[in-house]
């Protein structure tokens, strides 16, 4: 008895256990052609905005280049010797790093100003260049790259051209590894809080203090098919400008800045001029208004703040899932969405009041929604970044799924015979309206109209249960033995009627004897038949070409005067209606 229940609750879901498998296949391999991957992105960007805000790291000190300082410089590039009073004035507070975000490969002022930034330059270990090497080169200032202390600048731009990715490392041709700017200054910093990078073994994976940073993958997050080149990691802003103390380059060139405002601190000096335009889409701003977009030196900001964060107080690290589990959440999202939209179907055709059932679709459709919406953000709060759009279509499409396999479902219910499990009169008084009105065309159109023999005797004998299995067996037998442009129907009771479009009386009756052999083959016992040891049957055939009706009702009572002639001659007989 458990056995049957199961089977019958699997048999009454067989549509979702169908359609939610092969929605997640159609969804997943639409993923790998990178179809959601726009709208994966605009979902983790305001995934950004919304959060709650982050502290300021007070760790970090920007110092600004404006237009107000251009201006009062009166020149830009900026001269050598303003450079080095720059610094000079910044290494008087003794920073722990200096960050130094201009491309500056070459000298700008006389050989004496000149002089003076090299002097900076050799006496200052803390002090970090940069250069560009990936795709057009830019070198770093000579002698900051002997001694080691240069970094690349280099930032990694997604196709709407935002920056999504931190750049950590890059492996050059020549087999050398050049640390970004951030990574660089990170870790200077923490060497003075005795962390060091831990590289486990035979693994990418790279321990510092208490963040583990693994790079990401082709397919991590919202990403399809990404060029994951280098080292990279998703990065986690800590926010605007306004997260991170800043000042003017005016003011620091004029001494006008507190007396520690730079001390133990990591200090970034960069462009944030729109004339300079080193400026960058990130997930706080929108690409087509290009509206507070961030200059470079910030992006270097967050990132550095990133590497520190993590290392010193475990600050989440935002990164994806394996790609299984990522099929695994688009394959619970579509059995969700086709389980509800069943749950609804099967409450409205209860026909509770109106009322409650539209609250009931209002809700099925859109908590589920909320809910996927709301377990993504909150996920991604802790650091994990699932696809939110794919496992969206997936339910979508789950539940138009199982909408119209239910519909259709219930279609088939209503014009099949729930005991034989072929059509019912319903559907042949429907079916036979049809083909009549092709008629017109000159096809021809036949019935059989076929009645068990001495049904009642068996029903008393063995029982309905039996004749319930019997008139099973009999409508298994007329469907193998007609043709397939046939259709057959239960008429009613133990009658059953079959339908023959473009088929003449001689047709007819070869159709109408293949099915009472058929019949009398299974050698059903029926002991009180007065025609047979076995359950046989009689058919009336009546044909368009043969009976001239005028009608379908009329095309119908041929065939049954047929029958009733085939009983009066001794049953288990086919019969043409006479014209």
């Amino acid at each position: 008895m458990a056995w049957l229940k199961l089977k019958q609750k699997i048999w009454h879901l067989k549509g979702i256990l169908t359609i939610a498998p092969s929605i997640t296949l159609l969804v997943i391999l639409g993923s790998f052609t990178g179809v959601y991957q726009t709208l994966e992105w605009a979902t983790f960007d305001f995934w950004f905005r919304i959060r709650p805000q982050e502290s300021k790291d007070n760790r970090i000190t920007v110092v600004n280049i404006e237009e107000s300082d251009i201006q009062a410089l009166g020149q830009w590039p900026i001269s050598d010797g303003k450079l080095a009073q720059l610094l000079q004035n910044i290494i008087q507070q003794q920073p722990r790093a200096i960050g130094l975000d201009l491309y500056r490969d070459l000298s700008y002022g006389s050989p004496q100003e000149q002089e003076a930034l090299d002097q900076v330059y050799r006496s200052t270990p803390n002090l970090i260049g940069v250069e560009k090497v990936v795709g057009e080169t830019v070198n770093a200032p000579s002698i900051l790259k002997e001694q080691d202390q240069a970094a690349m600048a280099d930032l990694v731009l997604d196709q709407d051209g935002k920056v999504r990715r931190g750049l950590i490392a890059v492996a050059l041709d020549d087999g050398q590894t050049v640390l970004s700017l951030a990574t660089k200054l990170a870790l200077m910093y923490l060497q003075q809080e005795d962390i060091y990078l831990e590289a486990l073994e035979n693994s990418d994976r790279r321990f510092l203090g208490k963040a583990t940073f693994s790079p990401i993958k082709n397919n991590e997050g919202g990403y399809i098919n990404v060029d994951s080149g280098g080292y990279q990691i998703i990065l986690n802003y800590r926010g605007n400008q306004d997260r991170f103390n800043h000042v003017s380059l005016t003011r620091v060139l004029n001494g006008d800045i507190p007396e520690d405002l730079f001390r133990d601190r990591i200090v970034l000096i960069g462009a944030t001029a729109d004339s300079l335009n080193d400026l960058f889409f990130t997930p706080y701003n929108d690409t087509d208004t290009g509206s507070n977009q961030m200059p470079g030196v910030y992006v270097h900001a967050n990132l550095t703040s990133h590497i520190i964060s993590a290392a010193l107080e475990g600050r989440t690290m935002i990164g994806g899932i394996t790609e299984t589990g990522e099929w695994v959440w688009i394959l619970c999202w579509s059995f969700i969405g086709a389980s509800v939209s069943l749950l609804i179907l099967e409450r409205n055709l209860l026909r509770i009041d109106p009322i409650s059932s539209i609250e009931l679709t209002l809700v099925g459709a859109f908590l589920p929604i909320g809910v996927l919406f709301s377990s993504s953000y909150y996920l991604f709060l802790w650091g994990w970044w699932l696809p939110t759009i794919a496992p969206l279509i997936a339910f979508i499409l789950s539940t138009v799924a199982v909408v119209s396999y239910y519909n259709q479902n219930q279609k088939n219910l209503a014009f099949t015979d729930g005991l034989t499990s072929i059509a019912n009169r319903r559907f042949f008084d429907t079916y036979v309206e049809e083909q009549w009105r092709r008629i017109k065309q000159g096809k021809d159109l036949s019935v059989i109209l076929c009645d068990v023999d001495f049904f009642k005797f068996y029903n008393d004998t063995y029982g309905h249960q039996a004749g319930d299995e019997c008139l099973q067996k009999v409508a298994k037998a007329i469907t193998d033995a007609i043709r397939s442009s046939d259709m057959a129907a239960r008429y009613g009771g133990e009658e059953f009627v079959i339908v023959l479009p473009n088929t003449d009386t001689e047709t007819a009756m070869l159709v109408a004897n293949r099915i009472r052999f058929k019949i009398k083959a299974m050698q059903i016992p029926h002991k009180k038949s007065q025609v047979s040891d076995h359950v046989s049957i009689s058919l009336g055939v009546a044909s368009v070409n043969h009976n001239r009706p005028h009608s379908p009702e009329e095309l119908i009572a041929f065939a049954d005067q047929g029958l009733y002639i085939a009983k009066e001659q001794g049953r288990d007989r086919a019969v043409v209606a006479p014209r």
